[in-house]
């Protein structure tokens, strides 16, 4: 994408903003659709939390840096609103729509490679979701022995590429100096975090140290809450529930504190959330509190949509704001033609993308 951008001449920060917008805002279009389709939500209850989609800092954040977060987000949503479709389908048109989604999915593994988890959810859609698998089970029950072996191979033989993977090899060193025990504190530790951040709506980075451990506590309720959401929906698996609990099992054992991972999976945890409270809360307690918090979400979300703005605008300023300082003498070289003081260091990478990408700094 950036390679054709600089083909036709607007290869500029604006240019993948812009993109980045453009891509929120069909993942948003797309999960409105999924919503309503998979969770049989009202369609007020789905613009909303559409709307907390846009307003989370997540969305905010990463809309201006030129990563794979919000492309991926704008591709998967339209691939998964197909892949319902699809399995509600007759046999005839079911397949017409599967082969239009082949494509898609082997985009969207180019551009996030967590988008394997489609494949079972492809897979899924393509029998016919839950009908068809209720009507094959009995079918298959004769051959449990069989099937539990070809299974038992086919995790044998994952293992054995996944041992094999970069991702392993690159991860391997951080397991074996935690150990199991610390490894397994450690994950619980990040992973909670992230889902505190996700459901305060605001980076820890900006909370003051007191408020940690009640962000974990909250972000560990929000995922037993989602649990019981995912637990209600049992009977009613469809392509959404494979691809959410393939790509949460990923992001689960991934070994760092690092929240944007849940960012494409973020209107449907929402979605899981709200069905576990309707679970455990009653309606009539429920409801004033789920507008008490969505006001309180979007008001933080446009504060920090401000900030960002404010960023964007900050003109002269831009060095000392942004970040936390580390390439401050950079910007300040390319945007302000500052040399470096005594001390401070010029990152050679960071100043050829400036040069090549911000037209300020050329």
């Amino acid at each position: 994408m950036i390679l054709l951008l600089g083909k036709i001449g607007i290869a500029t920060s604006w240019a993948f903003v812009a993109l980045n917008c453009v891509a929120l805002g069909i993942g948003c279009w797309a999960s409105c659709y999924i919503l309503r389709r998979s969770f049989e939500f009202s369609s007020t209850t789905a613009l909303v939390i559409c709307l907390l989609t846009s307003l989370s800092f997540l969305m905010v954040r990463n809309v201006t840096y030129t990563l794979s977060d919000i492309p991926y987000f704008g591709l998967s949503t339209p691939c998964l609103w197909m892949l319902l479709r699809a399995e509600t389908e007759s046999a005839s048109r079911r397949w017409k729509w599967l082969l239009a989604i082949l494509p898609f999915i082997v985009i969207n593994i180019e551009v996030r490679t967590i988008a394997i988890v489609m494949i079972p959810a492809f897979l899924w859609a393509a029998m016919g979701g839950m009908p068809a698998a209720k009507r094959v089970y009995p079918r298959l029950l004769p051959y449990r022995y069989l099937l539990l072996a070809a299974f038992v191979v086919g995790v044998a033989v994952s293992c054995e590429l996944l041992i094999h993977s970069r991702y392993w090899q690159f991860n391997l060193p951080t397991f074996l100096r935690r150990g199991i025990v610390r490894s397994l504190a450690s994950n619980f530790n990040d992973h909670t975090s992230e889902w505190g951040e996700m459901i305060v709506n605001v980076p820890l980075s900006r909370l003051p140290a007191a408020l940690m451990w009640p962000v974990r506590i909250l972000g560990a309720t929000a995922i037993l809450t989602s649990i019981f959401g995912i637990w209600k929906k049992r009977d009613q698996i469809d392509s959404l529930l494979l691809y959410l609990l393939g790509g949460a099992a990923i992001v689960f054992v991934y070994p760092w504190f690092d929240t944007r991972l849940w960012l494409p999976f973020f209107p449907f945890l929402m979605g899981y959330i709200l069905l576990g409270l309707r679970q455990i809360a009653p309606s009539r307690a429920l409801r004033p509190a789920i507008l008490v918090y969505t006001c309180c979400f979007c008001v933080l979300g446009v504060a920090a949509l401000i900030f960002s703005t404010r960023l964007s605008f900050a003109g002269s300023r831009f060095p000392d704001l942004f970040g936390d300082g580390h390439f401050r003498a950079t910007y300040r070289l390319a945007l302000l033609k500052e040399q470096p003081a005594a001390g401070e260091r010029i990152d050679p990478d960071g100043l050829y993308l400036l040069r090549r990408f911000e037209p300020r700094a050329r």
